[in-house]
């Protein structure tokens, strides 16, 4: 999957808004961070985007009569369940089943058992952006971010002259302090964006950051023209790229 950086979503989001990238404080950037976060979701769950969309084989288990699968962990919405590979021919057909959530796992009852169990065609789930600029002196815990730049090797908001700024956010794996993301990718795991994303990403934070300064006529604005911008994806996809939803042939005349 091709990814952009977090701070080039930032950056042009930043230069929408009308604010000094060369005096930008924390607190300006959470609130960024927060719109840009809630539009990823927007975004992933918008419609079915190839690069976000996995197809897995799970087992069917048997419990009380009743059969079901384990929807993955990395999953988000299930998009189909097939009684074959359906990339690997047209004869796969798919398999109704409705969800079951339990206390410790979403389940997909099925109506009868499959030896070679299913393949789930799923949405992986959309990141959620929490991190602050990187700290030498702060320990992090699994499943907490930072923000960092590998240009720079540190967690500043603002370009280093003469280093690339290429700055993300990383989700820690193992509790440490100042081990950075860039030499300790064991440590960390970089947090990707879609880069067909980008710049839906950037006009709808400018319309969220109008809303928040009660400019609602300029947001509606904004708003049109970033839903332009994820529609312009979809013909991409679509009408370029030719990425039609598959028919499968059970029999042939």
């Amino acid at each position: 999957m091709k990814t952009v950086d977090f701070s080039t979503v930032l950056n042009e989001t930043i230069q929408l808004c009308g604010l000094d990238a060369e005096d930008f404080s924390t607190s300006t950037f959470k609130q960024l961070r927060d719109f840009i976060s809630n539009r990823v979701r927007m975004a992933w769950e918008h419609d079915r985007f190839p690069d976000i969309i996995r197809y897995e084989n799970i087992a069917v288990v048997t419990s009380n009569n009743v059969n079901y699968c384990v929807k993955p962990a990395t999953a988000g919405e299930v998009l189909a369940l097939w009684d074959r590979n359906p990339l690997s021919g047209t004869r796969a057909r798919q398999v109704t089943f409705h969800i079951q959530v339990t206390d410790t796992e979403d389940r997909l009852v099925v109506l009868k058992t499959y030896t070679e169990g299913l393949y789930i065609e799923y949405r992986t789930s959309p990141p959620v952006l929490t991190g602050t600029p990187w700290n030498t002196t702060q320990q992090y815990v699994a499943n907490s971010q930072c923000y960092f730049d590998s240009g720079s090797n540190s967690g500043s908001l603002q370009p280093t002259e003469g280093k690339p700024y290429s700055a993300n956010f990383y989700k820690c794996l193992t509790t440490n302090t100042n081990e950075n993301p860039e030499t300790h990718p064991t440590i960390w795991e970089k947090i990707k964006i879609p880069y067909i994303f980008a710049q839906y990403l950037a006009r709808g934070a400018f319309a969220d950051y109008l809303r928040a300064e009660s400019q609602f006529d300029n947001a509606i604005i904004a708003e049109k023209e970033a839903e332009a911008l994820l529609d312009s994806e979809i013909d991409k996809v679509i009408r370029q790229q030719g990425q039609l939803p598959k028919y499968n042939f059970i029999k042939s005349y």
